[in-house]
């Protein structure tokens, strides 16, 4: 089954950005999935297949936003994975919730919260639907392999976006 929430169960993986500008900015560039390839080099061939609902939060981008890409196995160099991932629900400037299917099932939430001194805080989190049966060290295997691609996306998001944004007004 696809999901469409966060599973009853511990995530995967969290990590945590601080960023310097503004939480619209980085909730708008964390909802376009066409942004995917700038922060996660593991990703190729991002197209949106179908726009969300024009009228909500996010627009095309939104919940009901769908995308399909390729997704680099790090354990067969050169192989990718077909991988759909749909928007759930966005509520600007707060909060992008997707779901993943592919390889494997996932889904994520990603919480941006302003900070008092200016900025914002953003938190991923992941949950990804392992296959029954695999030994307590595959699924460590798994979830050290899912914190370190989700902190790699978080430090290059924020590198792209403090970037494209200049250096902080004095």
């Amino acid at each position: 089954m696809s999901p469409t929430a966060a599973p009853d169960r511990e995530p995967t993986a969290v990590a945590h950005a601080v960023f310097t500008v503004a939480p619209v900015v980085v909730w708008q560039y964390r909802l376009d999935f066409l942004n995917l390839p700038a922060y996660n080099p593991d990703v190729t061939d991002v197209a949106r297949v179908k726009d969300g609902d024009a009228e909500g939060a996010g627009g095309a981008c939104g919940p009901g936003a769908r995308y399909t890409f390729q997704l680099a196995d790090p354990r067969q160099p050169g192989q990718t994975h077909p991988i759909e991932l749909w928007a759930v629900d966005a509520v600007e400037p707060t909060l992008v919730t997707a779901g993943m299917s592919g390889a494997s099932d996932a889904y994520e939430e990603f919480v941006v919260a302003p900070r008092d001194s200016g900025g914002c805080e953003a938190t991923l989190t992941l949950w990804v639907t392992l296959p029954d049966g695999l030994s307590d060290d595959m699924v460590a295997a798994a979830a050290a392999g899912s914190l370190a691609s989700i902190e790699k996306e978080m430090r290059l998001m924020k590198e792209n976006l403090e970037r494209a944004a200049g250096p902080p007004a004095s």
